[in-house]
Parts: structure tokens; sequence; C-alpha cells
């Protein structure tokens, strides 16, 4: 049975080795000094090289010694596919993206769109090696037994299973801000999300670049899925991505901090 306790954030690379991190968290929020959640605490890191198969065995060896509840990826899951567009708001949206990454888009939080198979295999459209990457890690994770949720439920709740979800560091950070941050390659970009991470229960050394910041953010977004905090954005059909924060706290627009 999986660690209820237990989850992990992976910021997917193709050019450079993709950072994991272990992070404890404990199921629900738990009682402290003025009703504060207990914090979160990282208990491992481990960088894996898409480039070299080995290492990407290692990784899911890890994951599956750890046996989390949850697994948050920063990156697709597969191909965008024919959705069924089953609501008013996934609707309105152009053919040519997913729903959730116009859903992102039209709350100005910038993205990389995902080609269909088929545009890329006209050579209509480019797979970026780290969403190459980012598909089999899900197709790894779901022969491990992960499944992607299409809501929020409790992961592993009576015997239920694991399971993966597709996550965004950018837009998580947008989220818990109410505001577009500065860019993670600057010193107030970094130090912000150090702040806001830090702010939101997250515990870890002094160490850290964006990779590491980036997985973090996919790990905090796992927690607040635990905690049932957490919400999908898109069409089931095509694929959600996952935000750190109640659907009251989304905002229609986001504007620079």
């Amino acid at each position: 049975m999986s660690d209820p306790d237990l989850v992990i954030g992976i910021d997917v690379a193709a050019a450079r080795p993709s950072t994991a991190v272990a992070v404890r968290t404990g199921r629900a929020a738990r009682g402290g000094r003025g009703g504060a959640a207990a914090p979160a605490t990282v208990v491992e890191w481990l960088e894996a090289d898409h480039r070299d198969p080995d290492q990407i065995t290692a990784l899911m060896a890890w994951i599956a010694r750890h046996d989390p509840t949850v697994v948050a990826v920063d990156a697709p899951q597969d191909y965008r596919r024919p959705a069924r567009r089953t609501s008013e708001a996934a609707t309105a949206h152009g053919a040519h993206q997913r729903a959730c990454d116009s859903e992102l888009m039209a709350r100005r939080i910038r993205l990389y769109t995902v080609p269909s198979r088929q545009a890329v295999a006209d050579r209509q459209a480019r797979l970026p090696g780290w969403m190459k990457a980012g598909f089999d890690i899900f197709r790894r994770l779901r022969r491990m037994g992960f499944e992607v949720p299409d809501q929020a439920v409790m992961p592993g709740a009576l015997g239920g299973p694991p399971a993966a979800l597709e996550v965004y560091p950018y837009g998580a950070f947008a989220a818990l801000l109410g505001a577009l941050p500065p860019s993670k390659a600057t010193r107030a970009g970094l130090r912000l999300r150090v702040l806001t991470l830090r702010r939101a229960g997250l515990e870890w050394d002094e160490y850290f670049d964006h990779d590491s910041l980036d997985a973090l953010a996919a790990a905090l977004t796992a927690w607040r899925f635990q905690q049932g905090r957490a919400t999908p954005l898109g069409d089931p059909a095509e694929g959600l991505i996952w935000l750190p924060v109640p659907a009251g706290e989304l905002r229609d627009s986001y504007a620079a901090l």
C-alpha cells in the first residue's frame, strides 16, 4: 500500500538531468499554533538523465522504493488528443490546443502548448525533447499502477491506486501569489519562489536552483491534491493540469507582480 504521507515532484528535462524530490507531508493539514499546518519536509533528492536509460530505470525504482501516494510531473502526459469538449469553457477553446493549455493562456499564464501526434508526423509541429521525456515518465508510471485522475479524489483511499498528476510550476507560483512571478532566471524570481514555497509549508536545506524549485512546486501541488486543495484545468479527455489552490482562489487573469 502506498505511503499516505509521502509525495514526489519531478521537474522534467531532456538536455540536462531531470530533478525529483520526495517530500514527507501528512495526508491532511495537522494542527499547529494558530491552526497552521504542519510543515512538509524533503526526504530525498534524485537526478536522472533521460539520455541514459539506466538512470531512468533507476528513477522509477527510486519512486517504487518510496511508494508515494502521488507523483506530480512537470510535463505533459501525451500528445494532444481529440477532446470531448463537454463543458462550455472547454468548447470555447481553439481546436489546436488542449483545453488546459488554453485556459492557462487565457489567464495570461504562458506555456508551451502540446502538439498532436499527426502534426508532429506531418512536420507541422515539433515535439520538444523534454515533452517526449515526460510522455515516457507517465507511461512508466501507468505501468507501475499509477492512475491519472480526472477529478479531485483521495489518492490511495480504500486501496485505490496512487495518482500521477500533470502540473506546471510557473502556473503554480502564479496561482499561489495571485500574480505572475518574475523570471526564475533572475535573483528576484528565485528568491520569491523560495519564499512562496516556505510560506506554503515546505522545508528543505538551503540549496536551491530553478530546477529544484520547480520540483518542489510539483511536490507542493501533489500535497495540496492530497488535501483536496488543488484544482484541475482542462478536459479529462485531453489531460488536466493541476494547480495548488482551491477553485475559489483561481483568478480569471493574472498580471505581472
